[in-house]
């Protein structure tokens, strides 16, 4: 008898032990993190937005029940997904702590309040210098006659 009540107490203590051991930890915890507190997924699905409003503008024949549904399908999750491994391989844990502290401080918070606005303003001083440039090349090869050649 007491050697069954004693099994009985070690299978007991076996199983107790067995289900308080903590879960396994996610590996990817820290990027997850990051890319939570930055709203890196939300900026992703801005950009998606984005280019489905060039889509829908370029294709005006195409009914908005198709957009909707195709834009239904986008989840930010799936890009934060694919860019988790990239900052593994090019950012410590110590790294990712750092950052994380960052963006956790009032300045950080500042940050990642206002980038969606500061890229809304650079892209469009990126678009304006590269249409700049893009005269000027045209323009020097005019001058140096490298233009259009006329059709035989």
């Amino acid at each position: 008898m007491r050697l069954r009540r004693l099994a009985l107490a070690i299978m007991i203590v076996a199983g107790l032990r067995a289900t308080a051991q903590p879960a396994t930890p996610d590996p990817h915890a820290k990027v997850r993190l990051l890319l939570e507190i930055t709203g890196a997924g939300n900026l992703g699905t801005q950009m998606i937005d984005g280019m489905i409003g060039n889509f829908r503008q370029s294709m005006p024949d195409v009914p908005d029940e198709f957009w909707t549904t195709f834009r239904a399908k986008i989840k930010a999750s799936d890009l934060v997904e694919l860019v988790i491994p990239s900052y593994e391989k090019h950012l410590t844990p110590a790294d990712l702590d750092a950052i994380i502290a960052f963006y956790s401080s009032p300045a950080g918070k500042r940050l990642v309040e206002k980038q969606p606005l500061i890229l809304a303003d650079t892209m469009k001083a990126g678009q304006e210098w590269g249409a700049k440039l893009a005269d000027e090349v045209v323009t020097e090869l005019k001058n140096k006659g490298y233009g259009p050649r006329p059709n035989p």
